[in-house]
């Protein structure tokens, strides 16, 4: 089903408002039942602030999503995204909530990325989509699962200022809806417009001094999202070099401190899925540099360096 601008601007404003209204009931529900983010550690913040923003964010894009889906497209359509993008979100969302609020150690977490991953490689290279680097199949489906768990990681790594994560998912899902409503990927783009909305209505809420924030359920869930998005785009370029870097740009600034963040722990012996504060925001922090100075540098050379990707794939 193709949709036109005027749809997409619409499908933006009614999921931007429904998150606007829902944060606050689910911060409301948070502070009632005490699920709160303390400060201490690492913690930036200076007083306790609701958790709940997850299902803030999943909530509107879910309903949205289902709503569009079974209303407009074949069968056949619908359980591709029904199993490949829908229920994974899903599942990965429920497992971060549960670290919210049990703590749970990096293990859990980490296997269900994984399943998670090798679910959606599976679902793509059934409906022909996926990574295709090489002429083995089993490599594709292998980067496509590493490719998956080390994005949905990045954005839960840079979910440690306010506002930071949510910002950098809008910059990534506009520049991923660009990409494939030029393709003549309108479901996928209505896609994409779903989370730019839905961050958009949660970033009031989450901005400096957010009064909620994502979570561990918020950013994983984004994280998969958007990663199993990226994915499904096609960059319609004879360069294998370009159809790299095009999602490589896009998700620069997640896919450096992650990396940098993973080295830089190993080198001390230290865990890679241990927390701390070695993070880009901190390291700017430690500089002097105020956190409304960060966040503005990073989503700036976020911007940046998207528009390169953008540029690139569109050149090509």
């Amino acid at each position: 089903m193709k949709f036109n601008l005027i749809q997409y601007l619409i499908l933006l404003f009614v999921v931007a408002i429904f998150a606007f209204i829902t944060t606050p009931i689910f911060r409301k529900i948070a502070v009632k039942f005490k699920l709160l983010d303390y400060p201490g550690g690492r913690k930036l913040q200076s007083s306790p602030v609701a958790y709940l923003g997850g299902l803030a964010i999943a909530t509107p894009i879910t309903l949205v999503s289902l709503l569009v889906l079974f209303s407009s497209i074949s069968s056949e359509l619908q359980q591709q995204f029904y199993l490949g993008l829908i229920i994974p979100a899903l599942v990965i969302a429920f497992v971060g909530l549960l670290d919210d609020l049990y703590q749970l150690p990096p293990w859990p977490r980490f296997i269900t990325q994984s399943v998670v991953g090798i679910f959606t490689s599976i679902m793509l290279y059934i409906s022909g989509g996926g990574v295709k680097l090489f002429d083995n199949s089993l490599l594709n489906g292998v980067t496509t699962t590493l490719w998956v768990v080390t994005i949905i990681n990045a954005i839960n790594f840079m979910d440690n200022v306010d506002g930071l994560a949510t910002s950098l998912s809008l910059v990534i899902s506009i520049s991923l809806f660009v990409l494939s409503y030029i393709n003549g990927q309108y479901l996928v783009a209505a896609l994409c417009i779903a989370i730019f909305a839905a961050c958009i209505g949660f970033l009031f809420w989450n901005k400096r001094p957010a009064s909620i924030y994502l979570g561990d359920a918020g950013a994983l869930y984004l994280g998969f999202l958007l990663a199993a998005t990226s994915i499904r785009i096609d960059v319609n370029s004879q360069s294998e070099l370009i159809r790299v870097l095009v999602p490589v740009l896009i998700f620069a600034i997640p896919v450096i401190d992650i990396t940098q963040v993973v080295i830089t722990r190993i080198i001390k012996g230290k865990s890679p899925f241990e927390g701390g504060r070695d993070h880009l925001s901190h390291l700017l922090l430690n500089r002097g540099l105020s956190i409304g100075n960060v966040l503005a540098i990073l989503t700036t050379l976020s911007t940046l360096l998207a528009l390169c990707g953008v540029y690139l794939a569109l050149g090509n």
